[in-house]
């Protein structure tokens, strides 16, 4: 039998007749604060949950899926991510220190004031996310942002070699001792690289244009 309980009350929120909770389904209930510190949720499907103030420090939670929840301020602190799908989910406030998230997809997830301190995130994707938080020290490393924003993000001392941060939102973000070797900038060119004003034309052009020749 798998008790979860709330972190701070210790009081019962689920119960199920299992041995564990890896690949287990879980759906439409209330787990606001629910303790799954240092659980295997390997391959675990969360859907329709309320996981505000949720704790998920240190657990197993490679190749999850949490879809259309809400965990706003959740706990994910040195919990291993691989390949796990949050996408789709309200995580404002969600703390993802020291997670290993490789290859991990957060899709349209909204994490405004999130952070994810010296968190392992290559190849995460990212797209179309709401990122204004701290990623200072954070690996992003082929990390794909298109279309993510990062308004006013800590973004220094991170990694973001080869990520691809085309139409991503960048302003007042603090790129600061960041690794860029190989990123692709908010215009889809190489980061540092300007695009390319269209040349103007001669004013005789614009005047004697539509005229016979």
């Amino acid at each position: 039998m798998i008790e979860i309980k709330h972190r701070e009350t210790g009081a019962l929120l689920l119960s199920m007749d299992a041995d564990s909770l890896a690949h287990a389904n879980i759906n439409g209930e209330n787990l606001a604060y629910a303790d799954f510190s240092g659980m295997d949720l390997t391959g675990i499907k969360i859907a329709s949950c309320n996981l505000s103030e949720a704790c998920f420090h240190s657990a197993k939670m490679d190749r999850c899926r949490i879809q259309n929840c809400g965990a706003r301020r959740a706990v994910f602190t040195q919990a291993s991510l691989i390949e796990a799908n949050l996408s789709d989910n309200v995580m404002d406030f969600a703390d993802f220190t020291e997670v290993d998230a490789v290859r991990c997809q957060f899709r349209h997830a909204k994490m405004n004031g999130g952070t994810f301190v010296k968190g392992n995130f290559t190849q995460c994707d990212f797209s179309f996310s709401e990122l204004r938080g701290n990623f200072h020290g954070a690996i992003l490393a082929k990390a794909n942002l298109f279309g993510a924003d990062l308004t006013s993000a800590d973004l220094t001392s991170a990694d973001l070699r080869e990520a691809d941060m085309t139409d991503a939102r960048i302003q007042r973000a603090d790129f600061n001792f960041a690794k860029m070797q190989g990123c692709i900038g908010t215009n889809g060119k190489a980061w540092g690289s300007a695009v390319k004003a269209p040349a103007k034309r001669p004013w005789w052009h614009i005047w004697g244009r539509g005229a016979a020749v």
